[in-house]
């Protein structure tokens, strides 16, 4: 396995681009751990992220604090315009997992210059035109994770970092975990949230093994089983489930981030392949084909 990864990072770094680390686990064993620098850090996971939001939904749902098919609007009275469009209305948890929720543009987020200068975001969400109805097309918009993690603290009664710590975080053996948050103390789930290669890899090794991470159960295999496959439909070129990408063989799926975050799940293989990178070219496809593909 070594010699694969050398020849595929001696290929990356003739395209110039930059690796920082990457982490094997096959059968429960780590059996490559290799890093640009000695010192394993933190590093925004960018928008692997969502997929943590999609898990922190299905915990919420194994303890009934919401359901697939409840609206989003019934959780904010309050924030509702005072004409809501049908629209509006209908869009479900399920739209909101499945980024099909109607937007005809993907709103502000991450570096945009509009969130510096919107200081309520939820009010920003509702607020929005809804130009298509729920479910008729695919528009990645990082506001429907932000909305998810603000309907759990809703459901939960607690900030999403306060349940995760409890829920997701400390048995995965992360600890004192760093995530931003948006000015009205929300998280901002979509993406800014910082881990290490290890961490990133207990969280991937959580996924093949179901939902249980060192015998102790997180979420349950059930919805682990709908958010890993395409929930659109086979006709649409997207292939997305609950916040993850379905992988090329439609077989396996990833969590996937900005400049080359991922988390590969490759369940016939009994695998998890942790990456962690600083490029904004073809990372997916050069190290699917030319290391997950060969081992």
């Amino acid at each position: 396995m070594e010699q694969i990864w050398n020849e595929c990072l001696e290929k990356l770094k003739q395209r110039e681009m930059v690796v920082n680390y990457v982490q094997v686990r096959r059968h429960g064993e780590t059996v490559l751990d290799w890093g640009r620098m000695e010192q394993k850090t933190r590093l925004n996971t960018w928008s692997v992220s969502k997929s943590f939001v999609s898990v922190a939904v299905g915990i919420a749902m194994d303890e009934g604090l919401l359901t697939l098919d409840e609206k989003i609007c019934e959780s904010f009275p309050e924030y509702l315009p005072k004409n809501p469009s049908r629209n509006l209305l209908d869009i479900t948890v399920r739209h909101m997992l499945t980024m099909t929720t109607g937007f005809d543009h993907a709103l502000f987020f991450a570096d945009d210059p509009e969130r510096y200068v919107t200081e309520d975001w939820i009010a920003y969400f509702f607020n929005h035109d809804f130009t298509y109805r729920p479910g008729e097309r695919f528009l990645y918009c990082n506001f429907n994770t932000y909305m998810l993690a603000c309907l759990i603290e809703r459901k939960c009664g607690r900030n999403l970092m306060d349940y995760l710590k409890e829920k997701l975080f400390t048995p995965l053996g992360i600890l004192s975990p760093d995530w931003t948050t948006c000015p009205g103390g929300h998280i901002h789930a979509a993406n800014g949230l910082y881990l290490t290669i290890d961490e990133l890899a207990n969280f991937g090794e959580m996924l093949l093994n179901g939902g249980t991470y060192k015998g102790n159960s997180i979420v349950s295999k059930k919805y682990l089983d709908m958010a890993s496959v395409n929930q659109l439909p086979e006709d649409w070129d997207t292939k997305y489930g609950f916040q993850f990408w379905i992988n090329f063989d439609g077989t396996s799926y990833r969590a996937d981030g900005k400049f080359g975050q991922f988390v590969f799940v490759l369940p016939k293989k009994d695998m998890v392949v942790a990456v962690q990178s600083l490029d904004d070219g073809n990372m997916l496809e050069e190290l699917w084909s030319e290391f997950i593909m060969k081992l």
